[in-house]
């Protein structure tokens, strides 16, 4: 179990991480590989039972030496604290083939289940503070007495100070883990659960509200976890003009809002518009 001490001013620098991180998304992936491969596959070789690496950083020699103290290090893993310009390649080749197979072709299912728990915690922050926000988040994570503790493999006791503490969603992530401490900041990983899903009902209620057509374009934009204007029209089957007109209206609204990037436009849904559309989540006693 991690234990992170908070302090008195450790409440006022909790921060909710509202997209997703995708490197956190493929040290996951690299996660799960690993527990399902064979012993000699390179991947299964990094991870040791108490830690992981971040893969999209790139594997450190500081990993290594921790690896090699945990466990009797592979002809790979010794290559590679070694520096072999060779074993950095392959492995480098191989977390590339893991982004392009296990994070990549999931990429906006990933965004929508990220988007769908960051406004469940977003409401429980709002709700009751972050001390309510922070002992509900599951999954065997408790907080009492200014600690919050991680059910995690191994035993450690960390102090907040005037860092921020982070809790961030990761879709391919089946359990809580601790981020590599930053300078500035804590990162807590927590799993983002499914993606969300418009049910039939609850979509026949939105027509009902909003028109056939808006609905329709809510229910894209909430379960994609943000489109761009033309892959809204090209889902809805209409024209870009007729996609616009519809997010403007959701956009008046505050269903949804709309970010730049580069020469295009993404459109994401605000709180009020996962509220809208999914169906309300039990709070957690």
């Amino acid at each position: 179990m991690i234990r992170i001490h908070l302090g008195s001013e450790g409440l006022g620098n909790v921060r909710i991480c509202s997209l997703p991180d995708f490197g956190a998304e493929l040290t996951a992936a690299g996660r799960a590989h690993a527990r399902n491969g064979r012993p000699q596959d390179l991947l299964t070789q990094l991870y040791a039972r108490s830690m992981s690496p971040d893969l999209a950083e790139g594997v450190d020699r500081p990993y290594l030496s921790h690896l090699f103290a945990c466990r009797s290090p592979t002809p790979f893993t010794k290559a590679l604290a070694e520096g072999e310009e060779r074993a950095r390649n392959v492995l480098a080749s191989t977390i590339d083939h893991l982004r392009s197979t296990a994070v990549e072709p999931w990429r906006s299912g990933i965004r929508s289940a990220v988007t769908a728990k960051t406004v469940d915690l977003s409401h429980r922050y709002v709700a009751g503070g972050a001390s309510a926000m922070l002992r509900q988040l599951g999954d065997g994570i408790r907080f009492r007495h200014g600690i919050l503790e991680l059910p995690t493999s191994f035993d450690a006791d960390l102090e907040l100070g005037r860092r921020s503490l982070r809790i961030q969603a990761v879709a391919l992530g089946p359990r809580v883990t601790l981020a590599e401490p930053a300078g500035d900041h804590l990162t807590v990983r927590i799993p983002a659960g499914t993606a969300p899903r418009i049910e039939p009902g609850r979509e026949a209620a939105l027509r009902s509200l909003l028109g056939a057509g808006r609905a329709a374009a809510l229910a894209c934009i909430v379960t994609s976890g943000g489109v761009t204007g033309r892959q809204l029209a090209s889902l809805l089957g209409v024209s870009n003009a007729a996609a616009s007109r519809h997010a403007a209206v959701l956009r008046r609204a505050g269903l949804i809002r709309t970010l730049r990037i580069g020469q295009a436009v993404e459109h994401v849904a605000t709180p009020l518009g996962h509220h809208l559309a999914q169906p309300e989540t039990p709070a957690v006693p």
